[in-house]
């Protein structure tokens, strides 16, 4: 006898596998092509994907520590510390110690930092623009609201589910004021 074998499979034939599997085959094909196009889209301004998101938080929040840019990101703190070498080392971030704490470094933007982010934004909101057209903006935000549910439900702690579905310090337990 031979073992059962498994299959995904859409009962009402509507997906070429089951609706489950496929919306994460989607989402996943959604990161890899609009982050090759961005990476495109941003390499004139000497930026990638990853370094345009640290200094997208850094340009809303401010000052933040490493941990608040992992919460804010979902990026491993290794991977951060590359990004911030690189994004020292060409003048749009300063690292400096926290006050509180001289072992904790916080990251800020530099004036040529914000510069370059706002230079980075328009860039990624054509783009963003583009990638969404066709697609009201009622299913938008319905589509926003069953992928913040998949956060809450594959997140590995509160800080980084709601440093992502919040995007707040609030939603972290620090203000802006904190900063």
């Amino acid at each position: 006898m031979s073992p059962p074998q498994l299959a995904s499979v859409d009962p009402t034939e509507e997906f070429p596998f089951a609706v489950d599997d496929y919306l994460l085959h989607l989402v996943v094909a959604i990161y890899q092509f609009r982050d090759s196009r961005m990476d495109t889209a941003l390499r004139s301004l000497g930026l990638n994907v990853s370094r345009y998101r640290v200094l997208g938080v850094l340009d809303r929040f401010g000052a933040s520590t490493m941990t608040e840019l992992s919460n804010f990101t979902a990026m491993q703190r290794t991977t951060l510390t590359r990004i911030a070498d690189q994004l020292v080392g060409a003048g749009l971030v300063e690292r400096n110690a926290e006050a509180r704490d001289r072992r904790h470094v916080v990251l800020d933007l530099t004036d040529h930092g914000h510069d370059t982010y706002a230079r980075a934004l328009a860039v990624v909101l054509n783009l963003n623009q583009r990638l969404l057209d066709g697609v009201p903006e009622k299913e938008r935000r319905s589509a926003a609201r069953v992928l913040m549910q998949v956060v809450n439900n594959l997140a590995p702690n509160r800080l980084a589910r709601d440093g992502i579905i919040h995007f707040s310090r609030g939603g972290l337990g620090r203000d802006k004021a904190d900063a």
